[in-house]
């Protein structure tokens, strides 16, 4: 595995904190997407799903 120690120019021209923003945006990106193609049926909240207390 590499460390900001074994290149240094490279972790001079890239920050860390805007490395992991850029990866964040990606993936809620590709969550919208997955929204858009996913049916909205299969989303069921856990507390339906029964295993609780009896009511």
């Amino acid at each position: 595995m590499s460390t900001p120690t074994d290149s240094p120019s490279a972790a001079a021209d890239r920050d860390p904190v805007q490395e992991a923003g850029d990866h964040l945006e990606r993936a809620l990106a590709a969550l919208d997407r997955l929204r858009e193609v996913l049916p909205p049926s299969s989303i069921t909240p856990p507390s339906d799903t029964g295993g609780g207390e009896p009511a």
